[in-house]
C-alpha cells in the first residue's frame, strides 16, 4: 500500500516518529512536511492508499498554523494513521482534533497514537524522548495498525472533548544570547516569519508560536527562553511534569 507520510514539525520530533511509523508500513512513501510550506494546492489520496500524518501539540491543542496546511490534503474515505506528539505533559484533545481535521478532509481513522518528546519550551521534562523504550512502542503500534489494514474497521473512539481546549500560554518567547553570530538560519527556517534577517537576536511577539524551530536549528546554540518569568514557570512545570507518561494508542472496531 502506498502511503503519504504528513506532518508539521519545528523541532522535528513529529518528523522522526512519522517516518519511522510510514517506512514500517510501506516501502513506498510520498513525504509532506508542512512546517514551512505554505502552499494552498491540493494533494488527493486515493482511498487504495494511506495516509500517516503527525502533528505536535501545542498547548492541547493541533497548531493554528497546522490545521490550516493540512487542509489541502484530501482524500476519498481512505484509510489514516493518525499521532500527536506532546510533552509529557498531556495531549488534551490534539488527538482527538487531528482525527475530526482528517475526517472532514476524506480520511477515515484506523489507528491513532499520542507519543511522548522532549519538550520544546521546558526542555527537562521528557528530555531525550521518544528513546529506545519509546520505540519500541512504535514498533508495537505498527503492528497493530498493520492488522488494521489488513481487516474491515469500523469507526473508532479517541479520548478528548468537543468543543476542543482553549488553548493558553505564558508571555515568554526564544530570544537570543551573546552567542548569536547573525547568520539568519533561525530566521530562513522560522514557520511563520517571526523573526527578522536584518535583526535575527529578537523576534515578532505577535508572529511567533513558541514553537523551538529556532533553537534547535541554531549552529552556536544561541537562542533560547529566559528571564525570570521563565524561570519560575520552568520550575513549577518541571516539578509538575516529571514522572514519565506512557504513551497511548487507540484502533479503530473491528467489523
Amino acid at each position: 500500500m502506498k502511503t503519504t507520510a504528513l506532518y508539521f514539525s519545528a523541532t522535528y520530533t513529529t518528523k522522526r516518529v512519522v517516518e519511522a511509523v510510514a517506512a514500517e508500513l510501506s516501502k513506498e512513501t510520498v513525504t509532506y512536511d508542512i512546517t514551512n510550506d505554505s502552499s494552498s494546492d491540493a494533494v488527493t489520496i486515493p482511498s487504495d492508499e494511506l495516509l500517516v500524518v503527525g502533528v505536535p501539540v501545542y498547548a492541547g491543542r493541533v497548531p493554528a498554523m497546522a490545521v490550516e496546511r493540512l487542509r489541502r490534503f484530501k482524500g476519498d474515505n481512505t484509510p489514516a494513521v493518525v499521532i500527536a506528539v506532546y510533552g509529557n505533559r498531556h495531549y488534551d484533545d490534539a488527538v482527538l482534533e487531528l482525527h475530526d481535521i482528517m475526517k472532514e478532509c476524506g480520511f477515515r481513522t484506523v489507528a491513532a497514537g499520542a507519543f511522548v518528546a522532549q519538550h520544546s519550551i521546558f526542555p527537562k521534562v521528557g528530555t531525550a524522548r521518544p528513546d529506545t523504550e519509546d520505540f519500541a512502542d512504535i514498533r508495537m503500534f505498527v503492528e497493530k495498525t498493520a492488522a488494521q489494514l489488513a481487516a474491515d474497521f469500523g469507526e473508532i473512539e479517541i479520548p478528548g472533548n468537543r468543543p476542543y481546549k482553549v488553548p493558553g500560554g505564558i508571555p515568554i518567547w526564544p530570544t537570543a544570547s551573546r552567542k548569536c553570530t547573525g547568520c539568519g538560519a533561525c530566521a530562513r527556517l522560522c514557520p511563520t516569519g517571526a523573526i527578522d534577517t536584518s535583526s535575527p537576536r529578537g523576534v515578532d511577539k505577535k508572529k511567533c508560536i513558541k514553537c523551538g524551530r529556532c533553537i534547535v536549528v541554531c549552529p552556536k546554540r544561541a537562542r533560547r527562553f529566559y528571564g525570570i518569568k521563565y524561570s519560575i514557570a520552568a520550575a513549577r512545570f518541571n516539578n509538575a511534569f516529571a514522572t514519565r507518561r506512557a504513551n497511548e494508542m487507540w484502533f479503530a472496531e473491528k467489523k
